[in-house]
């Protein structure tokens, strides 16, 4: 194969492809880029098994052909070579890559012949969606999906397409995130897509007013001008989530967002590192965060003078990392959450135009030790 383009239509690609590569791997292949040439142009593939990329590049192909590039490697080298024309030749076991000022690099490559192919897309269900909107509930999921491997029904965010209504959940365990929108496709299927796809899809959704998810069998497509972006669906059940959302949270609370995150990050100043606990407090008239750490003699009360609540005394335990996370997810200024006990799971519920979210925290238990 020899192909001649340029720096900066390389840079394009590889700032993707390398998206993908894992350096440690039972699968070497993973750690290279597949490309071909010829009547289809220059195309290049890289994939770790779970999420793949598909791009082209505008080359002239001098000779068909195909082989491998180490990724990481062609990329440093991308990174160093001059602006301009790039001429690449593979040859067996070798590939020559020589920039317009004659700097030459010669690296070995292995066979291709084994390299994953990629899925077939065969257009089975289209979920078409505002790309700013899609961005927002991605943004508003990420943070509450699981990240243990040990549970890798949770360690995605669940597309779940009823009848009338798209629920998109996230949760952990200890937090949940649910967004509910009106469901205006045919599907009727539920998809948990990895969060690995999900925190790179914004690099594939530039210049798009609209963004189009595929899923085909066992994987959800992207497609974007000349490019491909497609992952894996975990094979799992997702757990119940309506089940740990409850409905009779009696007490409820406004604050504003501004000031609660500062009072956050003040207590959160004196928590134990290993518990990272907050308490926020309740009393008539008087609402405060508070945080005790006795082995350091450190205490930090931080009243939240926005808010006002009638009614008993309650102190409801949080860790101060997801608290804080909840809090800056919020998406407006004032915050509107209900709340049962010491006990039972806090509901924080913005109000939205054309979609309904559930931002769920459970509580831990208060240790002023």
């Amino acid at each position: 194969m020899n192909i001649s383009t340029t720096k900066k239509e390389l840079q394009a690609a590889f700032s993707k492809l390398t998206k993908t590569t894992q350096i440690k791997s039972q699968n070497p292949l993973v750690n290279y880029t597949y490309i071909s040439s010829g009547a289809h142009g220059v195309t290049l593939h890289s994939t770790d098994l779970e999420v793949g990329i598909k791009t082209q590049i505008t080359a002239s192909v001098n000779t068909n052909g195909e082989g491998l590039f180490p990724t990481s490697e062609v990329n440093d080298i991308i990174s160093v070579i001059d602006e301009g024309r790039v001429d690449i030749d593979i040859a067996g076991p070798h590939i020559n890559i020589k920039s317009e000022k004659g700097i030459s690099f010669d690296i070995p490559t292995v066979p291709f012949q084994e390299y994953p192919e990629m899925p077939e897309n065969k257009h089975e269900a289209l979920f078409t969606i505002e790309t700013n909107k899609l961005k927002n509930i991605i943004g508003s999921l990420l943070y509450a999906i699981n990240a243990e491997p040990t549970k890798p029904a949770l360690n995605g965010a669940y597309f779940s397409f009823n009848e009338d209504k798209i629920d998109f959940v996230a949760t952990d365990g200890h937090r949940l995130v649910k967004i509910t929108r009106q469901n205006e496709t045919n599907i009727q299927k539920g998809y948990i897509i990895p969060k690995k796809y999900l925190n790179i899809l914004n690099t594939f959704l530039e210049g798009q007013k609209e963004t189009s998810l595929i899923f085909s069998e066992n994987y959800v497509f992207l497609n974007n001008g000349k490019d491909v972006f497609y992952s894996k669906i975990i094979d799992e059940k997702f757990p119940n989530y309506n089940a740990v959302i409850p409905e009779n949270n009696s007490k409820e609370l406004i604050a504003q967002k501004t000031e609660m995150l500062n009072n956050i990050k003040a207590a959160s100043i004196a928590t134990n590192k290993n518990t990272n606990q907050i308490s926020l407090n309740f009393s008539e008239g008087k609402v405060y965060f508070k945080s005790v750490n006795q082995p350091e003699s450190k205490t930090v009360y931080a009243p939240v003078k926005s808010a006002e609540y009638v009614g008993e005394e309650v102190s409801i335990g949080f860790n101060a990392l997801y608290l804080k996370e909840a809090v800056a997810k919020y998406p407006s200024e004032e915050i509107f959450f209900t709340f049962k006990d010491s006990n039972s799971a806090t509901l924080f519920l913005p109000k939205e135009k054309d979609q309904k979210t559930i931002i769920l925290l459970m509580p831990v238990r208060i240790n002023e030790q």
